[in-house]
């Protein structure tokens, strides 16, 4: 009976799936990235220390 309406619900349900997989995925790599670019700053600090020294 609704057989022609199937690949249209799979094809929506995959993208929705997709977009859900990147809104959960996406905070958890900006933390991350945040937490290796505060990483990176706090060496670049340490070392001009300890060049200046």
């Amino acid at each position: 009976m609704f057989s022609h309406e199937s690949l249209p619900l799979i094809a929506i349900f995959t993208i929705l799936l997709l977009c859900v997989l990147a809104a959960l995925l996406h905070p958890v790599h900006a933390f991350f990235s945040w937490l290796r670019r505060r990483k990176d700053r706090s060496n670049a600090r340490t070392a001009e220390e300890v060049d200046s020294r």
